[in-house]
């Protein structure tokens, strides 16, 4: 313990590195030191930004039979999904084969302290996102309703400290197996995120059980909390304990305890195993230049810009789930089947003929909440000075950032708008605009992004998350992100087919000025950059 402490208090002032700040002479390094401290802060402010949207909207959404304890429930879901597969695509990276490793290893110091301390970096990561949406959902809770249960707040505050458990105790022995299987492949990042979105496909798939996902309508809210439990079964301890019942709690609390001793053992007792199972290389790396072939500019770059995010797991999870959720929903509504969804569309919006339109712009907006572009100017890395040097025309070099960012929802939007309409039986055109949706959505927001990105963009990251997660770019795109969806269905939804035409103006209203400016300072940018 005595070696424990003092590699935990070095991993919190990663996070909060206030003495670098405050007594550092190194300009570079005290600029360093201030972007951790804002990243950090930026990741818990984009959880309480979200966690107080959703909450708020669920609380006083009028749903009959909606209860209070649904809003806590989902963001406690919300962030034990999103930890649990973050956990998964990197935990065998942060434990036994990160670049800081080595040093440690090489130090009097026991391997188990050094992968304890590990664990502890990992959790503490998972554990600001939950504090950011659970905590605010009490807040949002005691404002709505006011008198809540005098079990609510101990509860939720000791659930606060225990939620990231259960995600990085299940996501961390999942990620070292994964790293483990993929580790001599050729392509293991893109395997290890491949096999994180087939998890993450199969959970969300199987726990909504889409066949009877719209059978029971007149029982939304008891629907979508049936979800809520399927997706995350711990989520219902954690209700029975906020009502009281201190039993259900203590269940919660001794099996989120016992997620992360089977975690803690397995690292420490085969840490030999794992280090020497994740840190293998394939066998054989040949290159065949008979295979490769003369391409143009654009696309030369499209295929750098793809071989490195798809050689970039936390890339990936971050900006193409929205595929997979948007291919999981559309999946779900052809199960479910029309009638019953045009039915509620009927009684709560009175659009129920126009549901093609209105699952068209859900299906863009999902796409589209976070796109490639955000990050990309910053994932060049240090490496910006080759793209610098070489003769290539900056206003290409941006050309390529947008089609990469839009490919993931164009080819979603393809899938789903034609799926959706063959299976629903719906006029040809539909297809069409759900399409035209997802194209002029991914374009407009990638065009924004990618402005932002050149704006704030960081080249002196020594971790990638630090740039996909936790940049002033990705802050700021949400937010606008939010806007423009919050606008979106509000058109849409009191002005049908003319709303849908008004948001269609407004984002290119917005988008084309900025993509003709960033154009036509694109060399300047590049230079300055």
């Amino acid at each position: 313990m005595k070696q424990v402490l003092p590699l935990i208090r070095l991993q919190l002032m990663e996070f909060f590195p206030f003495a670098a700040v405050k007594n550092t002479d190194d300009v570079a390094a005290k600029k360093r030191a201030r972007r951790r401290l804002t990243s950090t802060f930026v990741l818990f402010l984009a959880c309480v930004y979200m966690s107080g949207v959703y909450s708020m909207g669920m609380l006083k959404g009028g749903l009959d039979g909606l209860t209070y304890t649904l809003a806590p429930a989902l963001m406690l879901v919300a962030g034990c999904v999103l930890g649990g597969v973050t956990t998964l695509s990197k935990a065998g990276t942060a434990l036994f084969s990160a670049a800081s490793l080595d040093p440690l290893l090489s130090l009097p110091i026991r391997r188990r302290t050094v992968v304890l301390s590990r664990i502890f970096s990992l959790y503490f990561e998972e554990f600001l996102i939950n504090a950011g949406m659970l905590l605010t959902a009490g807040v949002c809770c005691q404002i709505v309703i006011g008198d809540l249960p005098k079990a609510f707040w101990p509860v939720l505050a000791l659930t606060t400290f225990l939620s990231p458990l259960i995600p990085l105790g299940v996501g961390g022995l999942a990620g070292l197996f994964v790293n483990m299987l993929t580790a001599r492949m050729k392509k293991k990042s893109l395997f290890t995120t491949v096999f994180s979105m087939v998890f993450l496909l199969g959970v969300m798939f199987l726990s909504f059980n889409a066949g009877t996902m719209f059978t029971d309508m007149a029982d939304i809210a008891g629907s979508l909390q049936t979800r809520v439990f399927g997706i995350y079964p711990p989520a219902r301890l954690f209700v029975e304990g906020i009502l009281g019942n201190w039993s259900a709690f203590l269940l919660f609390a001794g099996i989120s305890l016992a997620a992360l001793a089977l975690l803690c053992l397995a690292a420490v007792t085969g840490f030999t195993f794992f280090y020497n199972a994740i840190n293998a290389t394939a066998s054989s790396k040949a290159f065949r230049m008979g295979r490769q072939k003369q391409a143009g500019v654009l696309a030369t770059l499209c295929k750098k810009e793809l071989r490195q995010k798809y050689n970039t797991p936390a890339w990936i999870m971050n900006t193409d789930i929205g595929t997979v959720m948007a291919i999981i929903m559309t999946v779900a509504l052809i199960v479910g089947g029309r009638g019953p969804v045009t039915e509620v569309l009927e009684d709560v919006f009175g659009r129920g003929d126009q549901a093609g339109l209105i699952f068209g712009l859900v299906i863009a907006t999902i796409q589209c909440m976070s796109l490639t572009a955000n990050s990309s100017v910053s994932m060049e890395g240090k490496g910006i000075f080759i793209i610098k040097s070489l003769p290539i025309r900056a206003n290409v070099w941006l050309r390529s950032k947008l089609l990469v960012s839009m490919l993931p929802p164009v080819v979603g939007g393809i899938v789903c708008g034609v799926a959706l309409t063959v299976a629903w039986k719906l006029p040809a055109w539909n297809a069409l605009l759900i399409i035209g949706l997802c194209i002029l959505m991914a374009w407009a927001f990638s065009t924004v992004e990618l402005a932002l990105g050149l704006h704030f963009c960081r080249f002196d990251w020594e971790n990638p998350v630090e740039v996909i997660k936790q940049g002033g770019a990705v802050l700021l795109s949400m937010l606008i992100t939010f806007v423009f969806i919050g606008g979106g269905v509000t058109l849409i939804l009191f002005f049908g087919y003319l709303g849908a035409a008004a948001l269609c103006l407004l984002l290119l209203l917005v988008a084309v000025p900025v993509r003709l400016v960033m154009g036509k300072r694109a060399e300047k940018t590049l230079t300055k950059l």
